[in-house]
C-alpha cells in the first residue's frame, strides 16, 4: 500500500503543467491561497503545485502529441443538454456526468468545454456584461491619436496606452511616441505606480507584446498559447494573471474600449501638444478635474469614489520594479551616423566605424548602443535620450562626428580654367 501511495506522488510529480497554468498558480500563491486551494482551481494536484512553487522553476513549453480528452465520449450528451436548456450550469453539467455516467474527470475541463461551447451556439453569451469585485480586473489597450507638431515643425507619432480598472473605470494613461516591448511594460510599471497596486488579473487583446504565437489546440475548444517570456516574467513579478480576449471578440474588454473614446472625445481630439511631456501633464491635470469627478454612466458612482475600494484591493507592489528592454541591430554609415525611428544618431569619432554592425538596446527612454555580439556588462559605446525630436542627434557625453568636419574634410572647389572664344572659332572654321 506504500509502495502504491509512492508511485501515485511520483506520477504526479512527473505531469508538466504549461506557462499559462503556472502563471495562474505564482498569482493565487501570492493571493495568499494554500496549495490545495490552488490545486482545485487550476485542475491539478496540491503536490505538483507545491513542488513548482517550491522550486521557482518556469516550466518550458514543449508541445505534445494529440492525446484524446476524457470529456470526448459524453460531448455529445452535453451539446444535447444545452440544446435544450441553453443556461444549464457547467457545475450542474459536471455533477450529473460524474453520478449518472461515470464520468472521471474535473469540473474545469467540463466548464471550459461548455463555455466555449455555449458561447459558439449563442455569441450573446459572450458579450453579456458584467462587473468585477474591487482590484480583481484591469484591461488594457492602445490607440493611436494625432501626430504631436514640435517647435521644429516635426510630426512625431503619438501612441496612447491605457488601463483601466474593472470595478471602477479609473483610468490611467501614458502618452508616447512607441508601442515597442520595453514602451509597453514601462506604462505597466507607471500604471502600477500611479493605482499604487497591482490587480488580480489584466486582460489584453492579442497583442505581439504579451502572446507570441498560437501552437496548436488542446483537448476539446481550448487553443494552446505561447506567451512571450517578458509577458509571463512580469506577470511572475508582479502576481497577476493574463488574460485574453477571444478572437476576433474586441467587445470582451469593452472597459477600456469606451475609455479610449471617452479620453479622446474630451482631451486628445485635436490636441495642441508640442511634446510628449506635455501631453502626459495635460492628461494628468484633465484626469483629477474632470474624469475622476463624474458620476459614471454605468454604475453610477462617482469614479474617484468607487476607486478607492478598487485601489484598496489591489495587490501590493514588489519592492523592486521588474524592468524590460528590447535589441535590435543597424549599421553605422559612412559618416559615422546611424538610424533609428526616424532619426539619425551619431557615435563618437573615435568609435565609429563606419559599415559596422551595433546592437542598440532599447528601454523606454533610453538608448544604448554596444558593440554586436557584446555582452550586457561591456561594449558600451554610447547611450542618448531616446525620443528626442530632432532629426539628428550628436551624443551628448563624447566628441560626435560633427557635419562641419565632414564637409571640411572634402576637397576645395578648383578654379575652373576659362578658354578664350577663337579657339572654339578655329576649331569650328577647320572643321
Amino acid at each position: 500500500m506504500l509502495r502504491w501511495k509512492h508511485l501515485k506522488e511520483g506520477k504526479a510529480r512527473e505531469k508538466m503543467i504549461d506557462e499559462e497554468v503556472w502563471m495562474d498558480i505564482n498569482a493565487l500563491h501570492r493571493q495568499g491561497y494554500t496549495y490545495a486551494r490552488i490545486g482545485r482551481m487550476v485542475g491539478r494536484d496540491w503536490r505538483t503545485v507545491k513542488r513548482y512553487l517550491m522550486e521557482g522553476a518556469q516550466p518550458v513549453y514543449r508541445r505534445q502529441k494529440d492525446t484524446p480528452s476524457k470529456l470526448d465520449p459524453f460531448k455529445p450528451i452535453i451539446e444535447a443538454w444545452l440544446d435544450k436548456e441553453p443556461a444549464l450550469r457547467a457545475a450542474r453539467v459536471h455533477q450529473d456526468l460524474v453520478r449518472d455516467y461515470g464520468f472521471t474527470g474535473g469540473y474545469q475541463i467540463v466548464q471550459r468545454y461548455v463555455r466555449d461551447l455555449r458561447a459558439q451556439k449563442d455569441p450573446r453569451w459572450a458579450e453579456e456584461r458584467f462587473e468585477t469585485a474591487p482590484g480583481h480586473q484591469a484591461q488594457v489597450d492602445w490607440s493611436y491619436e494625432e501626430p504631436i507638431m514640435s517647435a521644429e515643425r516635426l510630426a512625431l507619432p503619438l501612441y496612447c496606452f491605457h488601463m483601466v480598472l474593472a470595478h471602477s473605470r479609473d483610468a490611467f494613461c501614458c502618452l508616447v511616441g512607441s508601442m515597442d516591448l520595453a514602451t509597453f511594460w514601462a506604462c505597466h510599471r507607471a500604471a502600477f505606480s500611479h493605482f499604487g497596486g497591482v490587480p488580480k488579473e489584466i486582460l489584453y487583446d492579442r497583442t505581439k507584446t504579451v502572446i507570441l504565437r498560437h501552437v496548436g489546440r488542446e483537448q476539446g475548444l481550448r487553443e494552446r498559447r505561447l506567451f512571450h517570456p517578458e509577458a509571463l516574467a512580469s506577470a511572475m513579478h508582479y502576481g497577476f494573471r493574463i488574460r485574453l480576449c477571444r478572437p476576433y471578440r474586441a467587445k470582451t474588454k469593452g472597459k477600456v474600449e469606451s475609455d479610449v473614446d471617452y479620453v479622446r472625445g474630451r482631451l486628445l481630439g485635436a490636441h495642441s501638444f508640442r511634446n510628449y511631456e506635455e501631453a502626459n501633464t495635460a492628461w494628468l491635470e484633465w484626469n483629477e478635474e474632470v474624469a475622476r469627478k463624474r458620476v459614471h454612466g454605468t454604475h453610477g458612482e462617482v469614479v474617484s469614489v468607487r476607486a478607492e475600494r478598487d485601489r484598496d484591493a489591489l495587490l501590493s507592489l514588489p519592492p523592486d520594479p521588474y524592468l524590460v528592454v528590447s535589441r535590435t541591430q543597424r549599421t553605422v554609415g559612412r559618416d559615422g551616423f546611424f538610424s533609428f525611428e526616424g532619426r539619425r544618431y551619431a557615435l563618437p569619432a573615435k568609435l565609429a566605424r563606419p559599415g559596422e554592425k551595433i546592437e542598440l538596446v532599447l528601454g523606454a527612454g533610453e538608448i544604448e548602443v554596444r558593440s554586436h555580439g557584446a555582452e550586457p556588462s561591456g561594449g558600451l559605446l554610447a547611450s542618448y535620450e531616446r525620443g528626442r525630436p530632432e532629426k539628428v542627434m550628436p551624443d551628448p557625453k563624447n566628441d560626435s562626428v560633427v557635419l562641419a568636419k565632414v564637409l571640411g574634410a572634402l576637397p576645395r572647389e578648383q578654379e575652373v580654367h576659362r578658354r578664350p572664344l577663337s579657339i572654339y572659332e578655329e576649331v569650328v572654321a577647320g572643321g
